[in-house]
């Protein structure tokens, strides 16, 4: 459970960061914004679906995938469909954002910061961490 609260805290952090970000302004023209606000968006990622791995063991379902994860948490309870339906959408955004950054939409970028969609991966991580069972 330590590892859950600290990747949550983490989570917190970032969601912090971009906040600040959305606050003072960006402008993803600039190569060093768009490499700050794309490196924050990948570790906010990267911690949830860590969060959701984590748990997926912890609840005795050790996941293969990243998506299997998910799935567990479904199952269990955690998550709803709808859960299920953005942490699958966090999953194939970090996959872009790892692999196939060269494609990457920035057009998407500034709406997820607009309309403030990465603090969703907040209430995510929080949803995993208040309902895990105690150990």
């Amino acid at each position: 459970m330590a590892k859950i609260k600290a990747l949550l805290e983490y989570i917190v952090k970032l969601t912090a960061y971009l906040d600040d970000v959305v606050k003072r302004g960006y402008d993803l023209s600039n190569w060093d914004d768009l490499m700050r606000i794309l490196h924050a968006l990948q570790l906010q990622a990267q911690a949830l679906i860590d969060m959701a791995q984590r748990a997926a063991s912890l609840l005795g379902e050790p996941a293969q995938t990243y998506i299997e994860a998910g799935e567990t948490l479904l199952r269990r309870g955690i998550f709803n469909a709808q859960d299920l339906a953005l942490y699958r959408a966090v999953v194939g955004f970090r996959n872009v954002l790892v692999h196939g950054y060269a494609s990457l939409d920035t057009d998407r970028v500034d709406e997820i910061l607009k309309r403030g969609l990465y603090k969703n991966l907040l209430a995510l991580a929080e949803k995993i961490n208040s309902r895990l069972p105690d150990p």
